[in-house]
């Protein structure tokens, strides 16, 4: 049977305890499949070398509409909901977590509640996609039951869909296949941990570069030396980055140009790009900037 961690959900030793272990939101990491985070981030975070992701506007609108998608997933569904927010850690693997959204039952199985933009709902089309398949998956495994539940409403159209996830019970089971390949990638993440092996290698997203900025605070007058081939790859890439910026806006320039007021611009009678003209505004808000910029040499 799975432990139910008696701790208070957004608390200090909510937090404490899912750090120190593998949970379905970080599997996801692991897996390479998030857009919002790297396993490089997530090491160093887990080490205290990175702060956690600050709260936000969005985050809190998709804790807020957990209920009204749950709400809408019962109605279809008719089950018993138990309870929501729980964080459990598996019977034999203490390092394996999962906080479920809600727990629907009989039995009691997790169901995964989410908010999904409406230009985004294809990737819908024929089950959850990768990324939330794979939360589900983990905490199916931490809770030892055979399905796992999804109910998504798209924004802003409001649509909602339902899914379930279930064992196939034979052999070869996509299920059981998937939850295997995810715990050996748990595992070895936990073994970088333990520093039984080495941390993982940055890569280039965006969520590695930020840690990499929040681990090494700037010391003025400090010089260390760097790799001369890094270096010259990073400054031919910068070159490159803005002439192709500079042709991209060229010819931007001409297509605009020979289309004038047409929404719809075509290529051999095929549609091929659409002219969208959006006003947004944004509160103002202090910027904060960390960026390399390269020292050009004396009369260049």
């Amino acid at each position: 049977m799975p432990e139910l961690i008696d701790v208070e959900p957004g608390s200090p030793e909510w937090l404490a305890a899912r750090r120190a272990g593998v949970t379905a939101t970080d599997i996801v990491t692991i897996l390479g499949l998030s857009r919002y985070d790297s396993q490089y981030s997530l090491f160093w975070r887990k080490l205290g070398q990175v702060p956690d992701a600050e709260d936000s506007d969005r985050f809190r609108l998709g804790r807020a509409l957990q209920a009204y998608v749950s709400d809408r997933w019962c109605a279809e569904r008719s089950p018993i909901l138990i309870r929501g927010g729980a964080l459990w850690r598996h019977s034999d693997r203490s390092w394996q977590m999962a906080t479920t959204d809600y727990e629907v039952g009989p039995p009691a199985c997790p169901l995964e509640c989410k908010t999904w933009a409406d230009g985004d709902r294809h990737s819908w089309d024929d089950s959850p996609p990768p990324a939330v398949r794979a939360q589900v998956l983990w905490q199916m495994d931490v809770m030892g039951v055979a399905a796992g539940h999804v109910g998504v409403v798209f924004l802003p159209s409001g649509e909602f869909r339902s899914y379930v996830i279930e064992h196939e019970g034979r052999p070869g089971c996509p299920v059981c296949t998937d939850q295997d390949l995810m715990c050996r990638a748990g595992e070895e993440f936990m073994a970088r941990l333990r520093l039984e092996l080495p941390p993982p290698d940055p890569d280039a997203s965006m969520a590695t570069l930020a840690a990499v900025r929040a681990r090494f605070t700037r010391q003025p007058d400090k010089q260390a030396e760097v790799d001369a081939y890094a270096f010259q790859q990073w400054a031919d890439f910068k070159t490159a980055e803005k002439i192709n910026a500079d042709n991209a806006r060229r010819f931007e320039i001409e297509l605009r140009e020979q289309a004038g007021e047409a929404s719809v611009y075509t290529v051999g009678g095929q549609p091929v790009a659409r002219r969208v003209i959006v006003d947004a505004s944004v509160k103002a808000h202090k910027r904060h900037q960390d960026y390399l910029k390269r020292i050009e040499a004396s009369g260049e």
